[in-house]
């Protein structure tokens, strides 16, 4: 018995029905839910076309719910965690609801975004076939264009990598994936965790993913081929939000132990990826350079004095001219480092220098590896967090302090080993030569 949630704020209505219609007809699913953010006019629409739907002659098979999330938590901004924690309240009781004709209590909670124009039943099947061979949380995860993900990548798995590298957090595909199914004991144990149920914005993923592994729960990573087709996002500057309570999430959770001890995580394998996604540039990288000059404060000038001398002095450079080659991978988990001590996800100038660093360093990763193609891209990416896990991996097996990530260069050539460093060796990524501006277009994604 599963119910299906599709959390929204603002969507194409069209979009959402098609979904929910999938949705009630699966064999699986045995009630539909949608969490609005708030009763806007995006809200009015979806309850006025389900209201219609459910007084014709032909009304949905299955329960099909509306409700505006419930403000559960009482400091941080109020947002995707509060629907999405909403759900997982609605669902505990749902079989409590006479109208709901449950005999017994739902067993898995699936959570879908709800503007995905490439879902269908499949999603629902994976999960609920991964659940069936008793798996206690399934994950799906799909191809994504090389300058898409950077949240992901250069926040949460460089955080998971650094600070708890001999666990099986660095190894989630899309930690910050929406698209999940839990099982109910997952979610009797979510919500009895009040930091889960007071993260109320952006940062409800890392929440769960992060409890997900303290706890020990078995997790399969479930493959989609056809990737996740969904509204886009303007710009980088439109991330902000995000990038902030991402790693907000992450600094709070920095001294919490998750147990080393082996859990079950399987991942599907991937198959060869779309030229849709291959192709895509994510966002517009002239108008994000523009980024880097932008909202400066004197106070911002001066917390660059807690950074290592090449970050301060990089972004104090790009503050007068958009330059970001400085933000290599060493310099931005040398940042991440300093970061994690100062943050303040309350303080606007912080906010906003925390921005700028990982503007530079997005758009260091686009002018080094985007442009020589999408699997060097990816492969960057990967290699990044397998360098950072190895080595922290080894710092804490010896006992020895975590180390700086630099290295000495005898050339300006690109010199990628072809097996991993020695844990006694030193490492890093050498700078390439200078690549001739490149501009492209688009959106960038979630």
């Amino acid at each position: 018995m599963a119910l299906v949630c599709f959390p929204f704020k603002k969507e194409r209505v069209p979009t959402v029905l098609r979904n929910v219609d999938i949705a009630v007809r699966h064999n699986c699913v045995d009630a539909v839910l949608l969490v609005g953010a708030t009763k806007n006019e995006c809200y009015r629409k979806i309850y006025a076309a389900i209201e219609a739907k459910n007084n014709s002659d032909q009304p949905y098979a299955k329960p099909v719910h509306i409700l505006v999330q419930t403000r559960l938590a009482t400091v941080l901004r109020p947002g995707k965690g509060d629907g999405m924690n909403t759900a997982m309240q609605f669902f505990l009781n749902a079989h409590e609801q006479p109208a709901n004709h449950f005999t017994e209590p739902l067993k898995r909670l699936h959570f879908y975004d709800a503007d995905i124009e490439s879902f269908d039943h499949n999603w629902i099947t994976k999960a609920e076939d991964g659940a069936a061979l008793g798996y206690d949380v399934v994950r799906h995860y799909f191809p994504r264009s090389s300058t898409d993900a950077q949240v992901t990548w250069q926040v949460t798995k460089v955080g998971f990598a650094l600070l708890w590298p001999r666990t099986t957090l660095p190894w989630v595909q899309q930690p910050l994936g929406g698209e999940l199914c839990f099982t109910r004991r997952v979610v009797e144990a979510l919500m009895a965790e009040p930091r889960v149920m007071q993260q109320s914005d952006w940062g409800i993923d890392t929440m769960y993913t992060f409890f997900c592994a303290q706890k020990g729960f078995s997790l399969l990573e479930s493959y989609v081929p056809q990737g996740k087709m969904h509204a886009l996002y303007g710009g980088l500057r439109d991330l902000k939000n995000m990038l902030c309570e991402c790693f907000a999430a992450v600094q709070s959770l920095r001294h919490e132990p998750v147990s080393e001890e082996p859990t079950v995580h399987r991942i599907d394998p991937a198959t060869p990826v779309p030229s849709c996604i291959t192709e895509k540039i994510g966002y517009d990288i002239e108008k994000s350079m523009r980024l880097l000059r932008e909202k400066w404060t004197a106070r911002q000038k001066g917390l660059l004095e807690l950074f290592p001398e090449k970050a301060k002095c990089g972004l104090l450079r790009a503050s007068e001219w958009p330059e970001f080659m400085f933000m290599d991978e060493q310099c931005w988990v040398s940042a991440y480092k300093v970061l994690l001590d100062h943050f303040n996800v309350f303080d606007e100038d912080w906010r906003e220098l925390i921005f700028k660093m990982w503007v530079a360093r997005v758009l260091n990763y686009t002018m080094r590896h985007v442009t020589r193609g999408y699997h060097c891209a990816l492969q960057a990416n990967t290699e990044m967090v397998t360098r950072l896990h190895m080595r922290r991996t080894m710092e804490l097996f010896e006992g020895k302090p975590m180390q700086p990530l630099d290295r000495k260069v005898s050339s300006g050539h690109l010199c990628t080993p072809e097996s991993p460093p020695s844990p006694s060796s030193s490492w890093g990524i050498e700078p390439l030569q200078p690549l001739s501006p490149v501009t492209s277009y688009g959106r960038s994604e979630r």
